[in-house]
């Protein structure tokens, strides 16, 4: 996590139009901004450190690119305060997610959302180790609020995940359907194209793959990117999908209601599921 330039598209024609597809992921809202995903080094030097959660024992989500920095280095993935190995159980580039397995230990694990829509302006909480905080062995706790969905081709081995905001003649933000990602990144990244959240929490290096809870404790997004204030996160669905492929059934609880979210509580009662990687 480095940094979000902003890139615009602007297509007057478009204004009005609905997303196709964005529905499922948040309730309305306009394209965004472009990521730079990155694990983080420790502070001094030292090992690679990223984020992970449990969504059942022995089995951790986090990026993609934390886990190949560690494959650069010729070393193994490792996980603070629990025993490996630790292999790939599942993986999925041009969403940026992957699937560890490694020995079960009765430890607690996150549930998913139930929810298919996400709306603007929704409060969430970015949790993961920063790589500021990490060597002390501290989670930080990032509040935020989404912002709204946007389009972007991942690229976990190259660092990138550039995405685009379209506006119309006035400079006013307006949505977009799929097929206008595709037109804009070129039918040949068809297959790469993924839908991201952006949230207004402030996360760092080393949030890579941590959680991104509701006001119930319930993940509805992975932490990949960030910079200047925003966090890019991977949305619910590809997190399912992932788990459909590895045949992992995880826990699914009902999204959070409308009362004001307590988050000393939501980050306490998630705390023991999120865990710092390094190797």
């Amino acid at each position: 996590m480095i940094e979000m330039p902003m890139t615009r598209w602007k297509l007057a024609a478009l204004v009005g139009m609905a997303a196709a597809g964005l529905a499922t992921i948040l309730g309305g809202g306009s394209l965004g901004e472009v990521a730079r995903p990155a694990a983080a080094a420790m502070p001094g030097g030292g090992a690679v450190t990223g984020s992970a959660f449990l969504v059942a024992p022995g089995l951790l989500v986090t990026n993609v690119h934390v886990v190949l920095h560690c494959r650069a280095q010729g070393r193994p993935v490792q996980v603070a305060g629990l025993a490996g190995p630790w292999r790939v159980l599942a993986e999925e580039g041009s969403s940026d997610l992957v699937l560890l397995s490694g020995p079960p230990s009765g430890e607690a694990f996150l549930s998913l959302s139930t929810a298919q829509r996400l709306p603007r302006d929704m409060p969430v909480l970015a949790l993961g180790y920063p790589a500021r905080a990490a060597r002390a062995g501290q989670m930080e706790a990032a509040p935020g609020r989404i912002r709204r969905a946007a389009l972007t081709v991942h690229d976990p081995e190259g660092g990138h995940a550039p995405s685009f905001v379209m506006t119309d003649r006035q400079g006013r933000e307006v949505e977009a359907r799929w097929e206008d990602g595709i037109r804009y990144f070129g039918s040949e990244k068809a297959g790469r194209l993924r839908w991201r959240l952006e949230i207004d929490a402030a996360t760092g290096g080393g949030n890579s793959g941590g959680p991104v809870l509701d006001a119930a404790g319930n993940v509805v997004g992975v932490v990949y990117a960030g910079g200047q204030g925003s966090t890019a996160a991977v949305p619910l669905a590809d997190l399912r999908e992932l788990l459909a492929r590895a045949g992992v059934a995880p826990r699914l609880r009902t999204p959070a209601g409308l009362a004001a979210p307590d988050w000393s509580a939501v980050r306490a009662r998630a705390a023991p599921a999120v865990r710092r990687l390094f190797c």
